[in-house]
């Protein structure tokens, strides 16, 4: 592969993550400055609108090209471009309307569910704008992809913040309680329109790569994706495992593995209802704005407890500084961190020190 030269050892260490094991270390994925890009012909340039911005693939493969030619993948890091439209994007092909932002694009500023007595048809349209332009974007980096990069799947959304986009939040939170059966309804519709959606995206990446990958940065032999319900902050324990919980454990059996994305303490005390999904690989968790970062010792119970229960435990954005101190507290097996460094040379070092630390646990 163009851009990262040892992909087959790290194919490896995956397989190995993905049960539970490790070869010789933990995966751990290390970004740093290449010393040299490896194609100099890619300048980065401001986009002129925001259209241009998330829907120009041209525009796309110019900024991925760029970051991919400068960028040392050091342990399990590869370059990777997931097709950014936005998280929940699913939403937009059920026939919520799509509002771009600088930073974002939002799908809830005109839900489509105004009464539940005369409910708009929920489906999967492939006619509507922004699935062609998320299929358009997807097919047109594989086909110049040639081997020297991946394509990850979309942010589709977790299947509550969809419905939360087509009703609008504050309305969502008052039917759990006035209407439980008609959002557990809305629900499984969703369900089945998010399947078949991971399933066309997928059916087309296979046709050029081999694997899955998505915004998490982690990449799979078989069928997996993270999982995820933002929505479930504000929801008790018992609604989470009423209302979340069968969605999350259908997906899981519907996927070969799967991640939960756990986003920030307002998700924590769902934390048992996940570990008791069987099916559900393991969770990566984030702190969110405001708390300490994902070395914190704070944090470490809630590690363990993941551990313990026999799940993969992948920790984004870790201080490279303190990537010693989380492994000489958690097992290496089924871990997966992501880092950074400030030269080649530093991250091979640190490379180094992550095999002697997981080797040392072992030994």
């Amino acid at each position: 592969m163009l851009f990262k030269e040892d992909w087959d050892k790290c194919k490896e260490r995956f397989d190995a993550f993905w049960e539970g094991e490790m070869i010789d270390r933990c995966c751990i994925a290390i970004y740093a400055p290449r010393r040299k890009p490896v194609d100099s012909k890619y300048e980065l340039r401001e986009a002129r609108d925001l259209i241009e911005k998330w829907t120009d693939s041209e525009f796309l493969m110019n900024q991925a090209m760029h970051y991919f030619s400068n960028t040392y993948f050091g342990g399990e890091a590869f370059p990777l471009h997931w097709v950014n439209l936005g998280p929940g994007v699913a939403a937009s092909f059920i026939g919520a309307s799509y509002v771009l932002a600088e930073d974002t694009v939002w799908f809830d500023r005109n839900p489509i569910i105004h009464d539940w007595n005369n409910m708009p048809e929920i489906r999967f349209d492939e006619n509507s704008e922004m699935w062609k332009i998320v299929y358009g974007i997807t097919e047109d980096f594989l086909e110049k992809a040639k081997g020297n990069y991946f394509v990850g799947i979309t942010d589709l959304g977790g299947n509550l913040d969809i419905a939360a986009s087509l009703r609008g939040t504050q309305n969502l939170l008052l039917d759990i309680y006035d209407n439980p059966e008609g959002v557990k309804s809305l629900v499984n519709k969703i369900d089945e329109i998010w399947f078949s959606c991971y399933s066309k995206l997928q059916e087309l990446i296979n046709k050029y790569m081999e694997g899955t990958s998505a915004w998490m940065g982690l990449w799979c032999r078989q069928r997996w994706y993270p999982l995820q319900c933002d929505f479930s902050a504000m929801l008790s324990p018992a609604m989470f495992e009423e209302f979340v919980k069968p969605s999350l454990s259908r997906e899981a059996e519907f996927l070969d593995k799967s991640i939960y994305h756990l986003d920030g303490p307002g998700e924590i005390p769902h934390l048992d209802h996940l570990l008791d999904i069987d099916r559900l690989t393991g969770i990566q968790w984030t702190p969110g704005a405001g708390n300490p970062n994902v070395c914190d010792e704070k944090w470490y119970p809630m590690y363990k407890r993941i551990q313990e229960k026999g799940k993969n435990l992948v920790l984004l954005g870790a201080e490279p500084g303190n990537v010693e101190k989380l492994l000489d507290n958690l097992s290496p097996k089924g871990l997966y961190i992501s880092t950074w460094c400030e030269t080649e040379d530093d991250c091979r070092e640190l490379l180094k020190i992550v095999e002697k630390r997981s080797i040392r646990r072992y030994s």
